[in-house]
């Protein structure tokens, strides 16, 4: 079979595949499926498993927004001490090595709306000290 002409959608599309983490907007992290494309992401959409896991969201939200967000929390404190133990971080550095995980939760299916917020969540417990900078 010949390769995709290169420069093509489909000699794209094949190497965004090979080289593994693609585009979030096309990523559904109740069903943990990555969409190469907006046109998979529709059809994936409409899916009769997206629907049942939609259903099974629906019925429990609050609790299913938990455990991703606490499973976000200690990947990503645990990521903090390992590899930095007791250094000053910048936040985004870190949340940079935990999304390289290509199974990584994702801070959009989290209860924090943005890193910043959970950086100061994280503060409010105490679980780390957070320091605003001219960095952020």
């Amino acid at each position: 079979m010949p390769k995709a002409e290169k420069g093509s959608a489909k000699d794209i599309a094949n190497r965004m595949k090979a080289k593994g983490l693609q585009k979030l907007k096309f990523y559904c992290q109740m069903c943990s499926k990555q969409c190469r494309d907006e046109n998979g992401f529709k059809c994936h959409l409409t899916s009769d498993s997206h629907l049942r896991n939609m259903k099974l969201f629906r019925d429990n939200a609050s609790g299913i927004m938990d455990d991703f967000s606490s499973e976000f929390e200690n990947v990503f404190v645990e990521t903090l001490r390992r590899r930095h133990g007791t250094q000053r971080m910048n936040a985004n550095n870190v949340y940079q090595e935990v999304i390289m995980d290509k199974n990584h939760v994702h801070m959009n299916s989290t209860k924090w709306a943005s890193l910043s917020d959970f950086v100061q969540y994280l503060g409010k417990k105490g679980k780390c000290v957070v320091e605003e900078t001219e960095r952020g």
